[in-house]
Parts: C-alpha cells; structure tokens; sequence
C-alpha cells in the first residue's frame, strides 16, 4: 500500500545520503577538548602531587631532601593558535619543612645554617618568561617525552637574601593538569648561607634543586 511504501523510500533515500556533516562537529569536539585551551588561565598548586627535593653532595654522606608543603600559583595565556605567550608562577613554604629524613641533621642545618627563627619563609616570583618561548609550539600539544621549553626569569629569597634567578622549565599538559619540571643549581654563598662541613665530614658548596609542580585550573577559559 502507498501507506506501507512512501516510508519505506523514505528509509532508503536516507540511508544512501552521504553523511558529510559529521566531521565539522567532531572538529570542534576535538578543539574544545585541548588543554589549555585559547584564553587567559589561573592555577594553583595540586598539593598531593607537587614537591622540591634538595640534593648536597658530601664526602661520607649525601644529603637528599624533599619540601612537599608549599603554597602556590601561576597563571598562563594561550593564543588562538595554542602557543603560550606568558607565565607567571610564584610560590612560597617555610623553610621548617625541609626534610631530609635525619631528624639530628634537620635540626642542625635549620638552627645553625638556616636561621629559620630568624627567616622563616623561602619565596620565589617569577618576572618574565624569557627565551624559548618565541619559538614553542602549541602547549596542548606537548608531551612528556617532548615538552614545551624555556626560561624562566624571578626573584628567589632565601635565608634573607633575594636574588634573580634564571631556570629552565618544561612544561607539559596531562589529564587537564600543566605539569611544570626544572632543576636548577644555587651556590650556598649566593645567599650567606654557610657550608655544612664539619670535621671530617665536608659538602659541596653548591646545592641541587629539583622541581615537579602539577596545576590545576581555578578558573574557566576567558577568551
């Protein structure tokens, strides 16, 4: 019957139209999905996941030790084509949560070296993004295995003194996280600070620092 009929080439026709709209929508899907996206973002630190270890080299020992409380935050913009074109990050934590998992040698170091009754509180604030920069590709599309690169410029005080500082970063997106990554190498002098040696036992001069920041969005995308 027509009644039977007319839907059933109804059914045909469209089964044989070309389906050619779906990929736009599957476009912009895709878009909407890349992290960071364009616009201007805030974030702070992931508290669980973020850590700075310190590492002093020694004749008899080493010294291996991890901050793990800190307060911080950074913001970043992202242009239309993914690039990142500013970074700021600033953060700080009392120097009395060092810890090196020697309780005695904690002790001394922060009472005789540290002077934490006196400077209790390590900050750092960075004042540019510098070289690298101007030649990174899209952040969303970064990696672990190949991050964005580049320097770092701020203000670090330590033990009462504050210097500028230069450090490489990589920063990389994962899981809606900015995974930010550096190391750096800062003299003790640099900061009045006196070397730990002691009889026989003597250090280096110089201390290794090592960072793995992870941030989280506060915000939402302002375009």
């Amino acid at each position: 019957s027509v009644r039977i009929f007319f839907p059933a080439l109804m059914a045909a026709a469209f089964m044989c139209t070309p389906y050619v709209w779906s990929e736009q929508p599957a476009a912009e899907a895709l878009a909407q999905r890349a992290f960071p996206a364009q616009g201007q973002w805030e974030f702070t630190f992931k508290p669980d996941r973020t850590f700075i270890s310190y590492f002093l080299k020694g004749n008899v020992h080493d010294t291996l030790g991890y901050v793990r409380k800190m307060q911080g935050k950074a913001s970043a913009t992202i242009t239309p084509d993914g690039r990142l074109t500013a970074a700021a990050v600033q953060f700080s934590f009392a120097a009395d949560t060092m810890d090196s998992n020697d309780k005695a040698r904690d002790e001394r170091m922060k009472k005789k070296f540290m002077d934490i009754s006196i400077y209790p509180d390590i900050t750092y604030r960075s004042t540019s993004a510098g070289a690298g920069l101007d030649t990174a590709g899209p952040v969303a599309k970064a990696t672990k295995e190949r991050p964005l690169a580049f320097d770092l410029e701020g203000m670090l005080t330590i033990h009462g003194t504050t210097r500028a500082i230069t450090i490489p970063v990589t920063v990389y997106p994962e899981n809606n996280l900015l995974i930010t990554e550096g190391t750096t190498i800062l003299q003790l002098k640099d900061y009045n600070i006196k070397n730990p040696s002691f009889l026989i036992f003597r250090t280096d001069d110089h201390v290794k620092i090592d960072f793995h920041i992870e941030l989280q969005p506060v915000n939402g995308i302002k375009p």
